[in-house]
Formats: structure tokens, C-alpha cells, sequence
């Protein structure tokens, strides 16, 4: 009787024990730990992140839904990009006045909140901003690799509605695109041989890829500028061509060209921005450009750098300019500076009063050339530094012509010519120019081998002529006697 009274009460203590199980099975986990994408009002306890997937590319899907993307699977990932993700300071998504009032936000007029700013850098495929508490965010590219454009500041909302629209999405994805950058380029197309000095007329190339047309996100705008940075001058007739691919492009029609401070500046109109907007593959844009050498003595040499901007239409920014590496340089012409030593033959005497032409030599390189161009305006002196500048050479050399000889001495019957190249400017500056070391002998040197014309020179003449007139006086005596005969 006791033993099944003790067994009766076991069953019942394993039942309430039971019971008891079963109710904290339901009612234990709080409410933020059901699954987010059934939740059909925002709680503000649900954590939540934000995964970013930067990818290269023009858009792929213009119709972003937060969720996973499959449509991305085929397209390239773009390793080590670095975002910030800022939090709006006023905003709870969590009412309805909140969602309404995030709606509204733009990124451009973002007002974040005084927090540090989170910071991710994409290893692989992605980066993730995890244990996010709902609220409006501004995802910001901080960097790209080297060949790439940042992508566009991003306003993103946490939680979305999923696509069903009977819930809300706390793991929310993201695709920023990461255009390739064209690599402007700007080159020196001055004839090569061509005598470079104040005045002169130089040309150049420049070269902006431009990828093929994006229909769903054209651009809006698009500009290249030259801009000297010494030794060159430009004017609005400046630019003498544009072409885009084969097809050369019209001022007015398709660009406006404007001048501010010495910068030139191309700005494409509506129809040149459909050309750029229409091409089916790469092209490359070129644009032609002529300048005046000017100040180049103080500058010392002619660097060029060009630049290109672009708008698209989903507010995306870039461009690029020369001289971001060392493999894109800015175009740079280096002149150099002379000094001419003027000696006597054989010793260290320094020599004045001779006169000297620089240019460019002629084609036996023993004297100037006959093209007033490839001189330099005036006669110099010797002792005078940095006389110049004259841009580098790299065909043909640099004469110095002696035109007026120190007096006393002969003049020099050829030019002394020396090569101007980049190898030899490599340390020739206007403190250290260049030495042409002109020598002169002496004009007495010649003088001395040629005969005698002083007096016994002149006595002998006038005795040969007064034997020859006896003789002759002489013969017509003889012959007047013969004929009396």
C-alpha cells in the first residue's frame, strides 16, 4: 500500500515537471529572438548588420532588394576596398513618424551622430558591419585599389521590408560598384629635333579611355583639363582637336573649351555627352593641345598634367589625372642651362671680347643651323652663366659658334658641338649648366709663317727695276746706233 502511494506520487511530480518544460519552451525566449524576416513591426532590441560586397562593374541590377543577389554571382569582386558606416543621429525607424522621416534622408545632407564612425576593409569577397541596432546609416567607400573609383555614398536603413512585405530584413547585403579607372595619360608629340626655347610652340596628346556605354547609368557629365604647371602657356585656342575614337568631335556642338587662371578646360554639351554615352565598346578619347614655352628660364622645365572628371546619373563620381604614379607620369620636358669658357689654345688663360651664336647644329654638326628658329636670339659672351635654357635634344646636338674673336686671335673655323639629351642634362641645372670650352690660338701663331714685306724686301724691288730699266734704255741706244749704220 505505501510502496504504491510513493509510486503514485512520482508519476505526478514527472508530470508537473513536464508541464512546467513545456511552458518555459514557450514563454523563455524573448521576443527578439524569433526570425526577423517574420517580424511585421520593428523591434528596436533586434540586432542586425550590414554585409558589403564590392564588385567591379558598371550596375548589374538596378533593383536592390537588401537581400542576397544572385544576379552578382558572375561578376568580379573587388579586394581590400574600405568603408565607414555612420549612424543618423535623430531618427528611431522603430515608428512609424521615424520610417517616414528615413525616407526622406539623403547622403549627401547625412546628419550623423557624434559616435566614432564603424570601419571595415573587404577581404575576399566582402566586408561586414555586425551588432547593429536599427537605425538609418551612411555607408561611405574610404579607399579603392589603385585602377578603380570609389563607389557612391549609400544611405541604408535597418531593418528593410523583405520582398514578401510581410517582414523585415536585419542582415541586410549590399553591392557597391567599383568602375574601373581610365588611365589618363599626356604626351609630348613636339617634333623630336625641334629647338626648344622661350617661345617656342610645343604639342601634346592626351588620352582618356572611356568605357563602353552603361544605359542604365549614362553619364551626366564629363570634362578633361590641361593644366600647366611651368613653363608653358595656354589660351582657349589652345585646343586644336578632339576625336573619340575615329570621329573627329565639333567645338560648340559637342564641348566648350574655357580658361581659368592657365588651366584649359573641355566640358562636353548634351550632344557630346550622347556620343560618350553611345559607344559599344572602349574608346579612347584624345585630345589635341598646343602651348607657348614661357618663364621657362625660372622654371627650368615644361610639366604638363592633365585630369578628367565625370558625373553619371545614380550621382557617381571619378575621373583621374597624370602624375597619380610613377608608371603615369606628368609630361615633363627638362631644359638646360649653358656657360661658355672662352681660353687660349693650350693653357687656362680666360679669354674676353670674343662673341658667340648658340642653336641647334646643322647636319655635319660644324656649324649653326641655317633656320633662325633653331637659334637663340642674340650674341653671348663668355664668363656669363646659365645662358639659355634650351630644351633637351634628342636628335641632333647643341652648337656654340664663335662670330667675334678675342683680339689678338684667330677665329675658330668651326662650332663646338656637345649632345643636349636627357642623359646629358641628367645633372645640368641652372646653377650647374653646361660648359662649352671654346680655345683660341693666337692670330700671331699664323702671322709669323708668312714672307717678309718690310724694307730690305722693298730695296730689292727697286734695284730689280732700276737694272731692268738701265737694260731697257740700254738695248734702245744699241738698236737707234745699228739703224744710223
Amino acid at each position: 500500500m505505501g510502496h504504491q502511494k510513493i509510486r503514485s506520487l512520482r508519476v505526478l511530480a514527472l508530470g508537473l515537471s513536464l508541464a512546467l518544460a513545456m511552458i518555459g519552451l514557450f514563454t523563455w525566449a524573448p521576443l527578439g529572438h524569433a526570425d526577423p524576416n517574420t517580424d511585421t513591426v520593428v523591434n528596436p532590441n533586434t540586432k542586425g548588420s550590414i554585409t558589403v560586397h564590392a564588385l567591379e562593374g558598371g550596375t548589374i541590377n538596378d533593383k536592390p532588394t537588401g537581400a542576397v543577389d544572385s544576379s552578382t554571382s558572375s561578376a568580379k569582386s573587388v579586394d581590400n576596398v574600405a568603408f565607414t558606416l555612420k549612424k543618423h543621429a535623430d531618427i528611431d525607424v522603430s515608428t512609424l513618424d521615424g520610417m517616414k522621416k528615413a525616407a526622406a534622408v539623403k547622403a549627401d545632407t547625412f546628419n550623423a551622430d557624434s559616435s566614432t564612425p564603424l570601419t571595415c576593409t573587404s577581404v575576399g569577397d566582402s566586408c561586414k558591419f555586425e551588432n547593429l541596432s536599427p537605425a538609418v546609416y551612411l555607408l561611405e567607400q574610404t579607399s579603392a585599389p589603385k585602377g578603380y573609383q570609389k563607389a557612391i555614398k549609400s544611405v541604408i536603413v535597418l531593418p528593410l521590408t523583405n520582398a514578401a512585405g510581410n517582414g523585415f530584413i536585419y542582415d541586410i547585403h549590399v553591392y557597391p560598384k567599383n568602375a574601373k579607372a581610365g588611365k589618363i595619360t599626356k604626351e609630348n608629340t613636339t617634333p623630336k629635333g625641334t629647338f626648344l626655347k622661350e617661345g617656342s610652340e610645343m604639342t601634346f596628346k592626351i588620352t582618356v579611355p572611356i568605357p563602353a556605354k552603361d544605359d542604365k547609368n549614362p553619364y551626366t557629365e564629363f570634362s578633361v583639363t590641361d593644366s600647366p604647371v611651368s613653363g608653358l602657356e595656354l589660351t582657349t585656342n589652345s585646343i586644336t582637336k578632339i576625336q573619340l575614337g575615329a570621329e573627329d568631335l565639333t567645338s560648340s556642338t559637342h564641348f566648350n573649351v574655357t580658361k581659368d587662371s592657365n588651366n584649359i578646360k573641355v566640358s562636353f554639351t548634351s550632344d557630346g555627352l550622347s556620343k560618350l554615352n553611345g559607344i559599344s565598346s572602349e574608346t579612347n578619347l584624345l585630345v589635341y593641345v598646343k602651348g607657348t614655352v614661357k618663364g621657362i628660364a625660372d622654371a627650368g622645365a615644361v610639366k604638363n598634367k592633365a585630369s578628367y572628371t565625370y558625373k553619371r546619373k545614380d550621382g557617381s563620381t571619378g575621373g583621374g589625372e597624370t602624375g597619380d604614379d610613377d608608371s603615369n607620369p606628368d609630361s615633363t620636358l627638362k631644359f638646360g642651362f649653358i656657360k661658355i669658357t672662352n681660353v687660349e689654345a693650350g693653357t687656362n688663360t680666360n679669354l674676353t671680347g670674343a662673341k658667340f651664336k648658340i642653336g641647334k647644329c646643322s647636319n655635319d654638326e660644324k656649324s649653326l643651323s641655317k633656320n633662325a628658329k633653331d637659334i637663340l636670339s642674340g650674341e653671348f659672351e663668355s664668363g656669363t652663366n646659365a645662358l639659355g635654357p634650351v630644351g633637351m635634344l634628342e636628335t641632333g646636338k647643341l652648337c656654340v659658334e664663335q662670330t667675334q674673336a678675342p683680339t689678338g686671335y684667330a677665329l675658330n673655323p668651326e662650332a663646338t658641338a656637345k649632345s643636349f639629351n636627357s642623359a646629358a642634362l641628367t645633372s645640368v641645372s641652372k646653377s650647374a649648366p653646361m660648359e662649352f670650352k671654346i680655345e683660341n690660338t693666337k692670330s700671331s701663331d699664323f702671322l709669323s709663317k708668312l714672307p717678309l714685306t718690310g724694307g730690305p724686301g722693298v730695296i730689292a724691288f727697286l734695284v730689280g727695276g732700276a737694272l731692268l730699266l738701265i737694260a731697257a734704255v740700254a738695248t734702245m741706244v744699241r738698236k737707234r746706233r745699228q739703224d744710223q749704220e
